[in-house]
């Protein structure tokens, strides 16, 4: 009795397990590619929502500096000017407590943010309306100017990927003119979460009528005497969580924020380029005119 035997021979059943392997790595590549492409949309999301959120917020509010002052003209020595420098703008403000070029120790690069501190007299319709500072405090009095400070500082909540010296965040810390000594030490809310790096410059016009943008530096040793029509904000942002271990993102070239030029724009320091894991940077530019910087009052 005779019994045929079917079934694949050696030769098949290896070009059969070769295809399949070719199949199977390219799903897992495709996955991976998914990953990645998930995980760079996720972290430039992340960069946006917060961006938007926190411009917004300082905008409408920097908007109001120099708001009921006695004069328009807002400049270095103005009393209760919009922008504040010194006590010649704000008494018994602390030195800490001003617009300053490159703060040490509050920036992820290699220098310094910056901080920027307005105030603002309320009106009668603002407050009737409900109106509240950056820290959430409602605003109730018309004669005691609203005083905010931004800022950039550590954040509390870390992420697996970072460190307390890393995990910066842009705050704000509000305070009123006739009660400075929280202001003067207050830690702020925070507005817009993982911050590398804030950079204000100050747009001025001088007596000839041009207009310019400077540092607060700049304008504080070369030309405290012109008048401030508008703010710049720069901000070297990140996404809060990690987008892995992306080649194509490389963590040591330059940032050019506002006014730096190729040989002025900054980097990351080395605590941030010798991460294992990286995240997504994105530049975040906002003009803003001061509405009540202008006219002749």
């Amino acid at each position: 009795m005779r019994y045929s035997q079917r079934g694949f021979t050696l030769i098949e059943l290896m070009v059969s397990l070769v295809l399949g392997l070719i199949i199977v790595a390219a799903a897992v590549m495709l996955f991976i590619a998914g990953q990645k492409s998930f995980a760079l949309q996720q972290g430039a999301a992340d960069i946006q929502d917060n961006a938007n959120f926190a411009l917004n917020y300082m905008t409408k509010d920097i908007r109001m500096a120099n708001l009921n002052a006695v004069t328009a003209t807002m400049t270095a020595s103005s009393a209760n000017g919009g922008i504040v420098f010194s006590t010649a703008n704000l008494a018994d403000v602390a030195s800490s407590a001003v617009s300053q070029s490159e703060v040490s120790n509050t920036s992820n690069v290699n220098v310094g943010s910056d901080q920027l501190v307005i105030q603002y007299l309320p009106t009668q319709a603002q407050i009737d309306s409900g109106l509240f500072d950056c820290e959430g405090t409602q605003v109730t009095d018309t004669s005691v100017y609203v005083i905010e400070r931004y800022f950039v500082r550590q954040d509390a909540n870390i992420n697996n990927n970072e460190t307390s010296a890393t995990a910066l965040a842009l705050a704000c810390a509000a305070g009123r003119s006739n009660n400075l000594t929280a202001f003067n030490r207050d830690n702020g809310q925070i507005i817009m979460k993982r911050v590398d790096y804030f950079h204000v410059l100050l747009t001025v016009q001088n007596s000839s009528g041009n207009f310019r943008d400077m540092t607060i530096a700049q304008y504080t040793t070369n030309a405290p005497t012109a008048r401030i029509v508008g703010v710049k904000l720069g901000i070297l942002a990140r996404s809060n969580q990690s987008v892995g271990v992306d080649s194509n993102i490389n963590l040591a070239k330059p940032f050019a924020i506002l006014d730096q030029s190729p040989d002025q724009s900054v980097t990351l320091n080395s605590t941030i380029q010798s991460a294992q894991t990286k995240n997504l940077r994105q530049v975040i530019t906002q003009t803003v005119a001061i509405r009540n910087a202008l006219g002749g009052r």
